[in-house]
């Protein structure tokens, strides 16, 4: 046999292997409880996010971001619990080498971001059912405010980012409650506090982006009928002693996507073999410089 053909023969079997390994680890983590926990706590907070009151401006539309969270943090869990088998002693008597195995896991961990596309799938439509959300105060205010494309996207980039991280924290923290522990305390900060990062500074490098960004266009005295028609604006109150503009982009959320998935990528490299970091630590180095200089080039 040629080397070609035993080439050929050697790339069909690891495709075989890769799929083989991708379809038993898919099952495994449809199987697993702390998958249908975030699950189950998403729907929960989406449900109750629906009860705030109609004259809480805008906090059904910038919580929306966040209600993911869970889900998140318990796929970083599930897809570590995966990883961690790595570092058993049989895994390195394994017949196939750790490159196949990781890329049949990461292959099979797209499953978690399918689950996560359906949930914002449903979420979308029923927005859109709903006739839209209130946003801005007046006369800068709107009762039909739609997510954009990019934002819808936004909560599977994220869950592609759970993947990587988890699948790094798996395979190098020697002990899974450690691994579980750091990213418990990895995620809080930008999940549980993702308004922080709502100012125009520090937006770019959120891991969950709140849209609209906040951006201060005029003193209190400020007669708000002087901006243009189409601003969305936030009034001075007891948190702000000024006009702001509500600033909603559809290429500010696409720029943060490609910034996630360069950072899902560079966290992926960090679960692969030595020899094996090079060109996701390229791509994904670049993706999110890329994403980073994108969104600071669009908010005013």
């Amino acid at each position: 046999m040629s080397t070609l053909a035993q080439e050929r023969v050697a790339d069909t079997t690891q495709r075989g292997v890769v799929g083989a390994l991708a379809r038993l680890e898919a099952a495994r983590l449809l199987r697993s409880p702390a998958l249908w926990v975030g699950v189950v706590l998403t729907v929960a907070f989406s449900v109750a996010s629906m009860q705030f009151p109609e004259d809480w401006s805008g906090a059904r539309y910038t919580v929306s971001p966040g209600l993911v969270g869970p889900l998140v943090i318990c796929a970083s869990f599930a897809v570590a619990s995966s990883f961690h088998r790595e570092r058993v002693g049989l895994a390195a008597d394994a017949p196939v080498g750790e490159a196949t195995r990781t890329l049949g896991r990461l292959t099979g961990a797209v499953v978690l971001i399918g689950v996560a596309a359906v949930l914002t799938a449903v979420g979308a439509m029923l927005v859109r059912t709903y006739g839209g959300l209130d946003l801005g105060d007046e006369p800068g205010r709107t009762l039909h405010a739609q997510f954009t494309a990019p934002e819808i996207l936004q909560p599977v980039c994220l869950t592609a980012l759970a993947v990587g991280v988890g699948a790094a924290a798996g395979r190098r923290f020697q002990h899974r409650a450690s691994a579980m522990l750091a990213l418990f305390i990895g995620w809080f900060p930008f999940v549980g506090f993702s308004w922080a990062f709502q100012s125009a500074l520090v937006t770019p490098f959120s891991v969950v982006q709140v849209q609209p960004v906040s951006v201060e266009v005029g003193p209190v005295s400020a007669d708000p009928l002087t901006f243009p028609a189409d601003w969305l604006l936030s009034a001075p109150g007891e948190f702000q002693d000024h006009w702001a503009r509500l600033f909603v982009s559809a290429r500010l959320a696409a720029g943060h996507d490609l910034w996630l998935i360069g950072l899902a990528l560079l966290f992926v490299a960090l679960a692969l073999p030595r020899g094996a970091r090079t060109w996701p630590t390229v791509i994904g180095g670049l993706l999110a410089v890329t994403g980073v200089v994108c969104q600071y080039l669009v908010i005013p």
